[in-house]
């Protein structure tokens, strides 16, 4: 039998419970929770059946004292994942931490230093970077069929929610930027294939209560010239795709559904000889009447590859439509990759340098915008005096 990895979840909340734990529970051959920890009472009760085994505590330092746990995944609040993570690396455990991993240039620098440390012990959560949708468009920007890229437009639209949990606070450091920005960086950084040269960003608080983000638009730009338009809102009520390709043969698109990529692209043998601009008079018509473009138009189903896909940490039968008002779709891929490099010592697909890399990006952009937090309008009294 292959050797199981010995887990103590720390943070009960909604990421423990309903990801972290059922992610787990999917790989019980690779992975065992033995401990839980919280310091909330009302989140060490009622526990899912993941932790029947499970030693619960009231204190990190004492979980981290348990012998039997090997690895510490941090699902706690996003201030507090750096200094959690360090103290489970200190304590001679694997970490794993929960995006966003640092939310200050001094966490960054103090996670680097972590790494550095304790080699081969660090792992970071982006776990969107293996979503079956993702993999599918990157793999089909490589192939080459939709010619050169020059933009890549990535969406996450979660409805119009005017949350109020301790993610819309700031001295949480709460926020869409910091919830949803990781992934959606990580993602973009990946398929933007270049450093960031230059950066443009907007930053808005519209409809949530607290004072934090809850609208972001980030155009980056490569040193490649590709551009990367990141995207996100709680204010959309009608949500469209999800990814946007363009290249300088056509074009793919991500519906909001994720089932299928849908392509238009040049026939490849479709030829483009060079074409001269015309200064003086030119026929009565758009475009170019001496050049018939022929066009391929396809839709590719999206596989999952084996992988499980859950919804609030339920696995989703194959065929079966997610339903956004139920939480969000994700792969549990990621834990495979975490057991082979600690393990069989394959590498983790996401180093440490490319994950601070994004909370450096999201750090400068954040700067670049002026956002200052505030009171959203729509979380006030509609009362008028």
């Amino acid at each position: 039998m292959a050797k199981k990895i010995r887990v103590g979840i720390l943070g009960l909340g909604r990421a423990g419970r309903f990801m972290h734990a059922p992610e787990l529970a999917l790989s019980p051959d690779l992975f065992e929770i033995v401990a839980g920890c919280d310091h909330a009472p009302d989140r060490r009760r009622d526990l899912p059946a993941a932790f029947a085994h499970a030693v619960i505590y009231a204190s990190y330092a004492e979980m981290l004292a348990d012998d039997n746990v090997e690895m510490v995944t941090i699902a706690t609040r996003n201030l507090d994942h750096t200094p959690h993570a360090i103290q489970a690396l200190a304590a001679g455990k694997i970490a794993v931490v929960d995006k966003p991993v640092a939310v200050t240039p001094e966490q960054i620098y103090a996670l680097s230093t972590a790494a550095k440390t304790y080699p081969g012990r660090l792992f970071f959560r982006y776990n969107r970077r293996f979503e079956p949708a993702f993999r599918h468009v990157r793999a089909l920007m490589d192939s080459g069929i939709i010619g050169t890229v020059n933009m890549v437009k990535i969406y996450r639209h979660p409805g119009f929610v005017r949350r109020l949990d301790w993610q819309t606070l700031w001295e949480c450091r709460g926020g869409m930027f910091n919830n949803w920005g990781p992934h959606l960086v990580d993602q973009a950084l990946q398929l933007l294939g270049a450093p960031v040269a230059d950066l443009w960003c907007d930053v808005q608080h519209n409809v949530t209560a607290g004072d934090a983000d809850d609208q972001i638009k980030l155009l980056l730009r490569g040193c490649n010239g590709r551009i990367a338009d990141v995207e996100v809102s709680t204010t959309v009520t009608l949500p469209g795709r999800l990814y946007e390709v363009w290249g300088d043969r056509g074009t793919l698109v991500v519906p909001v559904e994720e089932k299928t990529v849908q392509l238009r692209y040049l026939k490849p043998s479709q030829p483009l000889p060079h074409i001269e601009a015309v200064a003086g008079n030119f026929p009565l018509s758009y475009g170019n009447p001496n050049e018939k473009l022929d066009f391929i138009d396809e839709e590719q189903p999206i596989s999952n590859d084996g992988t499980h896909v859950l919804q609030r940490g339920k696995v989703l039968a194959p065929g079966t439509t997610a339903d956004p008002a139920n939480g969000y779709t994700y792969p549990d891929t990621m834990w495979r990759h975490i057991y082979a490099d600690v393990v069989t010592g394959v590498p983790y697909p996401v180093s440490i340098d490319e994950g601070l890399e994004v909370m450096r990006v999201i750090d400068r952009a954040r700067q670049a915008s002026g956002y200052t937090p505030r009171e959203s309008k729509l979380s006030r009294s509609n009362i008028h005096g």
